[in-house]
């Protein structure tokens, strides 16, 4: 399959910078006085956001339809998720037509597998932990009128009466080998439950027959109710009618479940549910204050008879011991304990299967087309199959590589650069991108095939008000920004306020912010790749969002987050290309992570892990430095405070930085006073131009720009 996604060409904002949202939504009129009548709803911020950035990820305008901005949604490709959703039900859907089993999509661990998990409640709310992913209860039906069906939120919380005439209904994505359930009442033996499947789809009129009895026994207290799965255990739909009412995870397209049944048989009065939960195919252990978990390895060998389940007899008969799971999924590869929440569920996909590759390209490219994406990124990069997510103990070989997982992350990374290079050459156009923040992929050889497999970054916490020149994160090292660029591919720099500078430091006040969003433009600036790089402004925090600015993260509460981040009047100032240095200043040496200088900022080529690769030159220069001190057979070192600078066509940006950044006695006691080379004018937060200077005084970690003035006559 082949559904083409139609490029729209980035047309840019502002004259001289690229910029981006990310993760717009949840749209608010603004309550700040002065902005009330612009914004006077959600449809006006969205409609704003519309014309004032190139493009936006991540996000929606659910109340506006955007007609200029470039829009990015999510990609998640090492991942499904174990309750099926919309992606998981058409990948099953395209995967059963060709006659192939849905749990080819995924890892397994081929032996028992034992690693440490953090103490949380990461995925306790779903049936790994032995939560139902959904239960409805069907309220008494008498002769003439069918009762009311309706959701019951899980884990049960109060206890749920019965009744006769009543039926509690609960649908999982996989087969379910038992259930755990607790009852309370009195005389519970003068009761039975039955539990059935359903063999049809399910609607209004099939509720009350086309269901296979799975057991029938006496009710107890506790009830550990367990079956061999039937192997004509069909997924059968749910009728819109039905699905509508209930949850819209039953209602969206391709949408089947296993189904089951539960009837109390001559209820008592007074008969209450206080549980119900599925076994658990894991085994948790503690050890020293440490928290374990066994997820059970899957072997076909042990499946003798080929049909997916392991009974009884082949269980003991096993030929290989060390595999314990009785079906496929429950030796999936789930990080346990390091996902994203108590509703995460996240299971690993086999990448390295040619047809896979394909469901999911066409699967991204559909999706994109109904949602009017033109690409999107990948904002989990770094959760692939490794060490780091399976700090084995004891087994962990994967079955579908035949490696340890402690092993499989380079590889792993490999076969993800390989599907996002499929992704770009079933459409050229598309933007395929990852969010790496600030990780140099060149100095990491497990990390360098994910160069070739996106032609996008987002690069979140990218640009700080303090950023420093040495270490992994400072502006010396950030010549893999120009690696990058050099290979054409296109940047979403992202600026925040978390690790320092006057609003970090000083509070939220009106003059420090615009001072550090001054400064913060000024390095992205220095880092610009026109036509390849977009800026983008945010506060102290990783949560996004167009609602309005309050009093913890901006100055003034009530202004659309975006209309406050974005230092709109200053990008509306046309400065020109990036350009060479003036005569007789020097280049800026960059260095590798020790330190060590490697390159230069006029260097068009650069030695990196025994690679010598091509790099845009940045043409940064200093304007002024105090070197450090060495011994004549030291090698020269960096300075250890700097003028770092770049000149543009009608621009020059000066930011003055130190050794490490991030120092407030810097920010606070540093100064100092430089001669220009002519005459300019500073350019304001307010977009307006300060008198003509030829004489600059920078305090710490101060980013300017300057616009050349021609010499008085």
């Amino acid at each position: 399959m082949f559904i083409s996604v139609t490029s729209v060409a980035v047309s840019q904002v502002y004259p001289s910078a690229g910029t981006a949202w990310v993760i717009t939504g949840q749209q608010q009129a603004a309550t700040a006085p002065h902005l009330q009548q612009q914004f006077h709803s959600a449809s006006a911020v969205s409609q704003w956001e519309d014309t004032h950035a190139d493009i936006s990820i991540g996000g929606h305008y659910s109340q506006y339809n955007a007609k200029n901005i470039t829009q990015l949604g999510y990609m998640y490709s090492q991942k499904l998720d174990w309750q099926m959703g919309q992606k998981e039900q058409q990948l099953r859907h395209w995967i059963t037509l060709k006659q192939q089993e849905y749990e080819s999509l995924f890892l397994h661990f081929q032996n028992d597998t034992q690693f440490e998990i953090p103490n949380n409640k990461h995925g306790a709310h779903t049936p790994l932990y032995g939560i139902p992913e959904f239960v409805a209860i069907q309220q008494p039906s008498t002769l003439t009128r069918q009762g009311r069906i309706k959701p019951i939120n899980m884990p049960i919380q109060q206890p749920l009466a019965l009744k006769k005439n009543q039926s509690l209904y609960l649908f999982s994505s996989e087969k379910l080998m038992g259930l755990d359930i607790t009852f309370n009442g009195q005389q519970l033996n003068s009761s039975s439950i039955t539990i059935s499947y359903a063999t049809r789809d399910i609607t209004t009129e099939t509720l009350e027959y086309a269901w296979q009895p799975l057991l029938t026994q006496p009710l107890a207290s506790t009830l550990n109710s367990r079956w061999n799965p039937p192997q004509r255990w069909p997924r059968v739909s749910i009728s819109p009618q039905l699905s509508s009412q209930l949850s819209a995870q039953l209602n969206v397209k391709h949408a089947r479940f296993y189904v089951l049944k539960i009837e109390i048989n001559n209820p008592i009065t007074g008969l209450t549910l206080t549980k119900l939960r599925l076994p658990s195919w894991y085994q948790f252990t503690e050890k020293s204050n440490q928290h374990y978990v066994t997820i059970p390895g899957w072997d076909p060998i042990n499946d003798s008879n080929k049909d997916g389940y392991i009974d009884d007899s082949e269980y003991l008969q096993r030929l290989n011991n060390n595999a314990s799971a009785r079906l496929p999924y429950q030796a999936r590869l789930i990080p346990l304990g390091r996902m994203w929440n108590e509703k995460s569920a996240l299971c690993y996909v086999n990448l390295f299967s040619a047809l896979n590759r394909t469901l999911l390209t066409d699967y991204l490219y559909q999706h994109w087309q109904q949602q009017g994406y033109q690409g999107a990124y990948n904002d989990s990069l770094y959760r692939v199959p490794n060490s780091t997510q399976f700090p084995t103990t004891t087994g962990g070989n994967i079955l579908e590589l035949q490696l340890p997982v402690r092993q499989a992350g380079k590889s792993y990374w490999q076969s993800l650069s390989a599907f996002n290079q499929h992704l770009q050459q079933t459409n050229p156009q598309a933007w395929i991108g990852a969010n790496i923040s600030d990780l140099n992929l060149f100095s990491q050889p497990d990390l360098q095939s994910l160069v070739a497999g996106f032609n996008f970054f987002v690069r979140e916490d990218y640009i700080h008000p303090s950023l420093g020149l040495f270490q992994k994160r400072g502006l010396l090292q950030r010549w893999e920004h120009f690696l990058l660029s050099a290979q054409g591919k296109r940047s979403v720099l992202m600026a925040h306020m978390r690790k320092g500078g006057k609003v970090r430091w000083q509070g939220h006040s009106q003059v420090n912010w615009q001072y550090d969003q001054s400064t913060n433009l000024a390095i992205f600036y220095l880092l610009n790749n026109p036509r390849l790089d977009f800026y983008q402004q945010w506060n102290n925090s990783f949560y996004y969002s167009s609602k309005n600015t309050r009093a913890d993260n901006y100055y003034q509460p009530g202004i659309p987050n975006n209309v406050a981040y974005q230092p709109t009047a200053m990008l509306r100032y046309n400065i020109g290309q990036p350009i060479s240095a003036p005569d007789n200043y020097p280049p800026v040496d960059y260095v590798d992570k020790d330190n060590n200088m490697m390159a230069t900022s006029v260097d068009t080529q650069l030695t990196v892990n025994n690679q010598t690769l091509a790099i845009t030159p940045s043409h940064w220069f200093y304007f002024y430095r105090q070197a450090s001190s060495v011994l004549p057979w030291q090698q020269p070192q960096p300075p250890t405070v700097a003028v770092i600078a770049r000149r543009y066509q009608h621009g020059l940006i000066l930011y003055y930085t130190d050794r490490n950044g991030s120092d407030k006695k810097f920010s606070e006691q540093a100064k100092v006073t430089l001669d220009l080379p002519g005459y300019y004018r500073r350019l304001n937060a307010d977009g307006s131009l300060s008198e003509r200077i030829n004489k600059i005084t920078l305090t710490g970690y101060q980013g300017i720009i300057l616009i050349p003035e021609p010499s008085p006559s």
